[in-house]
């Protein structure tokens, strides 16, 4: 069923979410910590829309106004994978809200603010030009500066978000300089026009696409947060409320991935001498640094922000596979990698949201016992992390083979040893947290056990079942994955 098309019935669901949210902030009152019912349906009823066979097997391109600097927006098999996996981890989010953040200040700005954020990651998916995508992009890039530091009333959110948005915005800034730059090259701003330039100077040297390509690859990277442009990441993610740090790690970062996929890769396939060593040594410091960093961590918000980081850094062997010119099969693995890093992550950071709603404490050392007290948090926790860490059968599993067998096709066996090595020094520190949780001797702040809330409790529990089913049944990841990337790869063959 379609109201419009595809492409106008996606903004119209996506955007009725915050809207609706305002809507019954003003007549709950008293019950307002239930808004984030309003999310889970809407966006349970757009995965529900994008999975109908005529959208999900439909292609769509609107050109909204065709002025200089053009505005168009297209549904295809790219689109839809992001927005799906945006979507899936929307639904545990919202519910978690519910029981997280019912003491909080203030919660109709925050479901409407998530809404918005929301809102600009489902845009970005759908925007085929620049102009377009840098209006979602700040939507969603605003909305999250706030999210960060929402508890302002407390120093480390506010510290964070100052932080944060310092760094995002002069990162916004470049990108926008870039896009200004674009057009004065091309003279429009959709991707057509675009790789049509690009196609015209394939194989010269060219130093204005390499100063294009270059505030790109850092504009977006920021957002990415790969190496060295993460600094705001550690201190942004443990300051969040937990269910915006499963957001920020599991999807905003992603929207970083997504700008160098869709506007990135096309121009550092025209000068792949520079950019592919230049992604291949961020690639390579990002996962090794990242989880060193992890290694010393006290707090395991901060662990799990710098874990984030280092699969970036594996998401970045599939690009720089990609740049190397292998692009179907380097983007198709770090696409699954972003899926299932979604998934991981969103469950690892709902869980220790769990944590701090039971115990209030993100120090380690006085969470020993915590799974022998609270066994259901603890065992969706470590299943997060397994499956991060890469072991058989759960999904980071397959995302890592594809993104070493790729490497190893592509003949980068430097990358894939690196690859190998960092996921075993991933496991080492999610084995040393299963060890505190299970095998130590409960700390004194677990003698006054709780109950779980239920709308926490559920959320985990999907998470929990998704993540299982999609170990066990891995195509239903990588055949859209696939997908995405041969899109790309069809747009992008004539650069090669």
């Amino acid at each position: 069923m379609q109201l419009i098309n595809a492409i106008f019935d996606i903004l119209i669901i996506s955007g009725l979410v915050p809207l609706l949210t305002v809507l019954a902030a003003f007549f709950l009152k008293n019950r307002v910590r239930y808004l984030g019912v309003i999310g889970f349906i809407g966006y349970l009823v757009l995965i529900l829309y994008i999975l109908q066979d005529g959208v999900w097997n439909g292609n769509l391109k609107l050109l909204l106004m065709d002025i200089p600097g053009s505005s168009s927006l297209s549904i295809n098999d790219f689109s839809k994978f992001f927005i799906l996996v945006f979507s899936i981890l929307a639904l545990p989010t919202y519910l978690h809200s519910i029981n997280y953040m019912e003491k909080d200040r203030n919660l109709g700005s925050y479901y409407t603010l998530l809404g918005i954020m929301m809102f600009g990651l489902i845009g970005l998916t759908l925007a085929d030009d620049l102009f377009t995508f840098f209006v979602f992009w700040e939507a969603m890039a605003i909305s999250s500066y706030i999210l960060v530091g929402f508890r302002y009333h407390l120093d480390e959110p506010l510290e964070a978000a100052v932080k944060y948005i310092v760094i995002s915005g002069v990162a916004s800034l470049l990108l926008l300089y870039g896009i200004s730059f674009v057009y004065g090259l091309v003279g429009a701003l959709t991707l057509e026009n675009i790789l049509i330039y690009l196609e015209g100077v394939a194989g010269q040297s060219i130093y204005p696409i390499i100063l294009a390509g270059s505030l790109f690859m850092i504009g977006f990277g920021v957002k990415a947060a790969y190496f060295p442009l993460w600094t705001w990441l550690p201190d942004a993610h443990p300051a969040a409320p937990s269910p915006i740090s499963a957001l920020l790690s599991g999807i905003v970062i992603k929207a970083g991935i997504l700008g160098l996929a869709k506007f990135g890769i096309p121009f550092f396939l025209v000068e792949p001498k520079l950019f592919y060593p230049t992604f291949l040594v961020i690639t390579l410091l990002t996962l090794t640094v990242a989880n060193l960093m992890a290694l010393m961590q006290s707090d395991i918000k901060r662990l799990l922000a710098y874990s984030s980081i280092a699969n970036i850094g594996f998401i970045l062997i599939g690009y720089t596979v990609a740049v190397k010119g292998y692009i179907d099969i380097g983007l198709a693995s770090a696409f699954a990698h972003v899926f299932t890093h979604a998934l991981g992550k969103g469950a690892a950071f709902l869980a220790v949201g769990a944590i701090l709603y039971l115990i209030h404490t993100r120090d380690i050392s006085q969470l020993e016992g915590f799974g022998r007290v609270y066994p259901s948090v603890a065992i969706i926790l470590m299943l997060s992390l397994l499956s991060l860490g890469g072991l058989p059968p759960l999904p980071g599993f397959w995302s890592k083979w594809l993104l070493i067998l790729s490497a190893v096709e592509a003949g980068e066996y430097l990358l894939a040893f690196f690859g190998v090595f960092n996921s075993v020094l991933a496991v080492i520190y999610y084995m040393w947290l299963f060890q505190r949780f299970f095998f130590s001797q409960p700390s004194e702040e677990l003698k006054e056990v709780k109950s779980v809330p239920p709308y926490l409790g559920s959320s985990l529990m999907m998470l929990g079942i998704i993540l299982l089913s999609f170990g066990l049944f891995p195509n239903f990841i990588y055949i859209p994955a696939y997908s995405a990337a041969s899109y790309i790869a069809s747009l992008l063959e004539s650069l090669l």
